[in-house]
């Protein structure tokens, strides 16, 4: 079986890229309070707590990660701390950052609590990103330096409040990244494209985190989100046509499928990829698989049967829908009660498949399937074409 190891893009999970409210600041060196109202590009514009502006004389300290000149670095991250009363969950935060000209935000992959990331670029040539959403508390504990997989403690050494998250700059569309969405600190083991029987290939990755937090009871739940690149999708899961996958495209098991969870997908809405999200499952040590379930197009529904001369008919049938590999035409099969299937093909862009070579006097059964690169969709429900008798 085939195994092709790939790391995505743009962050780690256990990148350690925010620290908590509350707690002590790393070294200066790796951090620094960067507004722009005293520190050149890239730096923070603008930030607000529940709808209420602060400034850089705010007890509320945020502050950036990484050189001072980027200059084309991948990635920006946002450390939250406090001198005074933190914000806590609930309180909605929203951060600008002027990234200027050589740090080109694109995509900002983050943890739980995000409730929206918009960029822009202003006149001037400079590139802005927005960050809003709610404080989630993040779990600590596990291990790094260890083997893999990390031992992680069933009880986190502590728990934070953080806000935030890597705001990744991805070269082009056919980058592919994998993302933290949760409330936890969660390490990933690569990612890996492992071949299936059918010749697709399944994404698997393993995470570990704490069982509970620091209060030892209360469960950590995970969640996880990856971007696929079409291009990816493509060569390393054997989906030909990804830009028409639909929500059940794929499917995903955690631990076999007894580790719980739910999967979501959607495109890209910015093109060039497809997200997967597996959410709500709890540590120590976890395994993901995703693989594509139905790739084949939908099954179609014959609509009309008409026949319209002794020896031929006229199939009306709904279009299929693609699901990772786009029709390339249909294919009708008639069977007589005695004799010989007849068959046909139809185009892709219409909802007729006419049959030609049928019996004067014998009725059929017919069924119309998709055709697509990837395979056959399921037949159609029989639909009958009654008997004609050959005019003399």
């Amino acid at each position: 079986m085939a195994r092709h190891t790939h790391l995505l893009g743009a962050l780690a999970l256990l990148g350690a890229t925010l620290t908590g409210l509350g707690t002590a600041s790393p070294a200066a060196a790796d951090y620094a309070e960067r507004w722009c109202s005293t520190a050149a590009a890239p730096c923070i514009q603008s930030l607000s707590i529940n709808g209420v502006a602060q400034s850089d004389a705010s007890p509320v300290e945020l502050v950036l990660n990484g050189p001072t000149d980027l200059g084309g670095y991948r990635e920006v991250n946002l450390e939250l701390s406090a001198a005074g009363a933190a914000p806590s969950p609930g309180d909605v935060l929203s951060v600008v950052i002027n990234t200027g000209n050589a740090f080109v935000p694109d995509r900002m992959f983050g943890r739980l609590g995000l409730h929206d990331v918009d960029t822009w670029r202003e006149g001037d040539g400079t590139h802005r990103i927005r960050i809003t959403g709610t404080p989630v508390t993040w779990a600590s504990g596990c291990d790094p330096e260890a083997a893999w997989p990390w031992p992680c403690p069933s009880t986190s050494t502590g728990d934070e409040i953080v806000f935030g998250a890597d705001i990744a700059m991805l070269e082009d569309r056919d980058d592919s990244s994998i993302g933290m969405h949760a409330g936890t600190n969660a390490a990933f083991n690569g990612i890996f494209f492992d071949e299936q029987p059918d010749g697709s290939h399944a994404l698997t990755t393993e995470l570990v985190a704490p069982h509970y937090y620091a209060d030892g009871t209360t469960p950590i739940a995970g969640a996880v989100r990856y971007r696929l690149s079409y291009r990816q999708m493509r060569s390393d899961m054997g989906t030909p046509n990804p830009e028409t996958l639909t929500p059940g495209s794929l499917s995903g098991t955690i631990n076999g499928g007894t580790g719980g969870g739910a999967f979501s997908t959607w495109h890209d809405p910015d093109g060039g990829g497809f997200f997967i999200q597996a959410t709500g499952f709890t540590f120590s040590v976890k395994r993901i698989k995703v693989r594509p379930s139905r790739i084949t197009p939908s099954r179609p529904v014959i609509t009309r049967t008409q026949r319209t001369t002794s020896r031929k008919a006229v199939l009306t049938h709904t279009l299929a829908t693609p699901r990772g590999a786009k029709v390339t035409g249909y294919q009708a099969r008639c069977t007589p009660r005695r004799g010989a299937i007849v068959r046909s093909t139809g185009s892709a862009a219409t909802k007729r498949v006419v049959v030609r070579g049928l019996r004067p006097g014998v009725s059929y059964t017919c069924r119309v399937a998709a055709r697509s690169k990837a395979g056959t969709s399921a037949w159609s429900a029989k639909a009958k074409v009654r008997a004609r008798v050959q005019a003399r």
